[in-house]
């Protein structure tokens, strides 16, 4: 049984941070022992973070800017690596590899009248090698999108080794700037699991917060905001007939749809409506979207829902979810750790279990999940024989 550390690497579609995961992983995908030995979370550099948000679809930008900023996030990428091993106080020489997911500017999945989907990470895989010194695997997405799949999302695979119950039905439920559900039900293979993007997660309330603060405030913390409005229920009604909500799995979605945009749209047509309420509005549209999601596309009504992401820590969040998965008959709503699980470090972690998949050559993509015609290998590994982490770093 080998046992390898990997390094994985997470930064999520609302570009807060960069999560880094020292993991040591026993035994050959799918069967694998995991244990979290650090985690690290690294702030970006503001005018990064400000041009990455600029930079991201719909938004039109040139190839110049992206060209720099592929090579701008692998070098923070690749000192999030040297601040997370020298804090753990491990070697960089026991590294087997970095597994990064990069960081998503665009994701377009397959629709009609698009059959081919395409996606985006930028963090080149290649700058975090030479630079780390370590082999990197990035571009997750890739290949199964190159088989009609979604590229998205990917977790799931994970989710069914870390998380499944033997006796129970549980959902993992992901918040994000994008939600998404696992749904594994007990003693049954891969080929049961259900996932798919249930719609907005944190990511509409954060553009909310940004645009009416004027940047000032990045999202809104504990739902303290929310929490001084109300629904506003015409306004609701109308964000409920969305077409995502309606769409049928395998469905993944981002950004294009959910943010920025979308977000502005509302503020158009609610002109003179108080902050709060549209807070609480759209903080009560991201929990019904994920119990709607759970009744019209799960097989059945989860017996445990496990709670993961940024959006665990939004009280007025939780409070609306509570109450909408209570009505479906699920009553018992559990956060990541309770399972000993560190939430924060969880996708990181994820991405370091698909890392070691590749190393094996193993398919992580589950079809019945991405939309994907067959099984595939995910990743694509840079090699590197680059001198010490330091050297490497200092010189970028």
């Amino acid at each position: 049984m080998p046992t390898r550390i990997i390094i994985g690497l997470m930064s999520g579609t609302s570009v807060d941070s960069i999560d880094a995961a020292i993991v040591e992983i026993r035994g050959r995908a799918p069967d694998l022992s995991v244990n979290l030995l650090h985690h690290y979370q690294a702030n970006w550099p503001p005018q990064l973070r400000r041009r990455l948000l600029a930079a991201m679809a719909p938004a039109a930008s040139s190839a110049a800017e992206i060209c720099e900023l592929n090579f701008l996030t692998a070098k923070t990428f690749a000192a999030a690596v040297c601040s997370a091993l020298q804090q753990a106080g491990v070697a960089a020489h026991r590294v087997s590899a970095v597994a990064s997911h990069g960081q998503t500017v665009c994701h377009l999945p397959p629709r009609p009248g698009r059959p081919t989907g395409s996606t985006l990470q930028l963090g080149d895989v290649a700058v975090i090698a030479t630079l780390t010194g370590i082999p990197t695997i990035g571009n997750f997405r890739s290949a199964d999108m190159a088989v009609g799949g979604h590229g998205a999302p990917l977790v799931p695979w994970t989710d069914a080794i870390l998380l499944r119950d033997a006796t129970k039905t549980r959902a993992i439920q992901n918040i994000g700037g994008i939600a998404n559900v696992t749904y594994l039900p007990p003693g049954q293979g891969f080929s049961a699991i259900r996932a798919f993007d249930t719609g907005p997660g944190n990511m509409a309330i954060d553009a909310l917060i940004s645009m009416a603060s004027g940047g000032r405030q990045r999202c809104d913390t504990n739902g303290r905001i929310a929490g001084q409005g109300r629904v506003d229920k015409r306004l609701f009604a109308q964000l409920q007939a969305h077409r995502y909500f309606s769409l049928p799995p395998p469905k993944s979605t981002g950004r294009e749809v959910f943010g920025t945009a979308f977000v502005e749209k509302i503020l158009v047509r609610s002109n003179g409506k108080r902050i709060c309420d549209l807070a609480a509005t759209l903080t009560a549209l991201t929990a019904w979207s994920i119990a709607d999601a759970y009744q019209r596309f799960l097989p059945r009504v989860p017996e445990e829902v496990i709670i993961g992401g940024g959006g665990l820590h939004n009280r007025e969040l939780m409070r609306y979810l509570a109450a909408d998965l209570a009505k479906l008959g699920c009553g018992n709503v559990l956060a990541m750790d309770q399972l000993g699980i560190v939430n924060k470090a969880r996708e990181a972690m994820a991405f370091a279990m698909l890392g070691a998949a590749a190393l094996d050559g193993v398919p992580a993509n589950l079809p019945q999940v991405t939309g994907a015609a067959k099984p595939v290998p995910l990743g694509v590994v840079a090699q590197s024989t680059a001198g010490t982490l330091k050297k490497n770093l200092s010189r970028a």
